[in-house]
């Protein structure tokens, strides 16, 4: 039985969870745990795939659609925000990136679409030390994956930077939190439970911070990929080169000099 995932993923289901997709259970069945935080041995996070039960079901009608999801709750012990905030900021910027739209919220329960794939932090051969390591990396690194790498880069570049065109920022955007999905192959940001709104950003130079923040580590891959292919036209290549200072501190010389490299015949 095939199941909708996300609005371009779909999962085949075994017989037991099929059943249970037309019957469901009271409440929510947990088929897989996929993180936990703890703090001093208590719970503070934890990050389940489940099969939506009869409860979710009539409290969350998008989950009608999507039976199969994810489930972030959040303890009382993590003092956290209401979950509701990061709904209602998912929401927004799911209508203006292609990211799936949240599935729904309670006070310490946060659902939203399974996105089948791999963080993009799996996918990169950087991010060693000490951070000059990076470049020699680049230089032994085989040409094609610096080519898709570099593709896939592109891909989050454009996303961010339409996000804070309209006047959000994510807040958390490393690497982990880009999906990369094979089928499609497309990239996905996840994880906005701090997320900003440019009218929350005061002074304004708070907002300048938040936007370089979530460009940083796109560009250091960025720069590291261009020294094991050489520099790349576009505003990522662009832009990154021209921040190379302020990205990698004393490693810029050298990464700057590799990059060059490749020009030189």
């Amino acid at each position: 039985m095939l199941v909708a995932l996300t609005p371009h993923h779909h999962a085949d289901l075994i017989p037991e969870l099929a059943y249970l997709v037309s019957a469901p259970p009271a409440h929510d069945l947990v088929i897989r745990t996929l993180a936990r935080k703890l703090s001093n041995g208590m719970p503070l996070i934890q990050g389940d795939l489940v099969l939506a039960g009869q409860d979710t079901l009539q409290a969350h009608p998008l989950a009608k659609t999507y039976p199969v999801h994810f489930r972030k709750t959040y303890y009382p012990t993590a003092f956290h925000p209401p979950a509701t905030i990061e709904f209602e900021r998912h929401q927004k910027i799911s209508g203006i990136i292609d990211v799936p739209p949240p599935i729904g919220a309670t006070r310490n329960c946060f659902r939203s679409c399974f996105i089948p794939g791999v963080p993009l932090s799996r996918i990169s051969p950087f991010g060693v030390e000490p951070i000059e390591q990076n470049i020699v990396v680049a230089q032994r690194a085989d040409p094609g994956l610096l080519i898709g790498l570099w593709f896939l880069l592109e891909q989050v570049d454009a996303q961010i930077s339409l996000l804070h065109r309209q006047g959000m920022a994510h807040g958390d955007l490393f690497l982990h939190n880009v999906i990369v999905s094979r089928s499609p192959i497309v990239t996905c940001l996840i994880d906005f439970e701090q997320s900003l709104e440019r009218s929350e950003a005061t002074p304004p130079a708070e907002w300048a911070s938040r936007e370089l923040r979530d460009q940083e580590e796109v560009f250091r891959h960025a720069l590291w990929v261009q020294a094991g292919l050489g520099p790349q036209p576009g505003e990522l290549g662009k832009t990154s080169r021209a921040r190379a200072t302020e990205l990698l501190g004393p490693s810029a010389a050298r990464c700057l000099q590799a990059i060059e490299d490749h020009s030189t015949l």
